[in-house]
């Protein structure tokens, strides 16, 4: 496991589009089968100066964290909104910044890491390396006594997470009959 620094930045994106092709909140966004090979190099970029994206050795899992104190903050150039109204039409854009404006809202206010994605590439899942992902950030957690918090959109990844410590806080659903959101957080562990 390693910091992805600006010269992964590329890989984590193709790692996370791969890993998201499919994703109801990504096909909520859009259901054009490119823009998460589109949305995903643009947003890694927003987290790589807070040193908590992962990659791993192998290229098959990434993670991109936002450490305590940090909000998210992903606000596209117009260059980007207008490619993006061009290729995937104005409700795609609508959507985008709904999602966020959710995430925002239902955000927790205490002091913790936050996992805003967190992917496998498709032919890599159910051997480890999302666990391992997890595993890094949540030791440092556990040792900072911090807590972690994501939302989860797949059902099939709540045994993950669960098995991780994490806990269901809530459901959210998106607007405009989007995906519904789990909203779930981990308290440090006490050794």
């Amino acid at each position: 496991m390693k910091i992805a620094g600006l010269d992964k930045g590329g890989l984590v994106g193709d790692i996370l589009a791969d890993a998201f092709n499919g994703d109801p909140v990504v096909t909520w966004i859009s259901r054009d089968p490119d823009y998460p090979k589109w949305s995903w190099p643009l947003a890694v970029p927003f987290f790589l100066p807070h040193n908590e994206v992962y990659v791993t050795e192998d290229g098959l899992g990434a993670a991109l964290w936002l450490p305590p104190s940090v909000e998210l903050n992903i606000r596209p150039s117009l260059a980007v909104l207008w490619n993006a109204w061009r290729r995937f039409g104005f409700g795609s854009i609508l959507r985008f910044f709904q999602l966020m404006s959710t995430l925002e809202k239902h955000h927790p206010k205490d002091r913790h890491y936050y996992l805003f994605a967190i992917g496998v590439r498709s032919g890599s899942r159910g051997h480890g390396v999302g666990s391992a992902l997890l595993h890094h950030v949540l030791q440092k957690c556990d040792r900072e006594n911090v807590g972690a918090y994501l939302e989860n959109a797949k059902s099939r990844n709540m045994p993950l997470y669960q098995r991780h410590g994490f806990e269901v806080q809530s459901e959210v659903a998106l607007p405009r009959n989007g995906p519904s959101l789990w909203l779930m957080y981990r308290h440090p562990l006490h050794a």
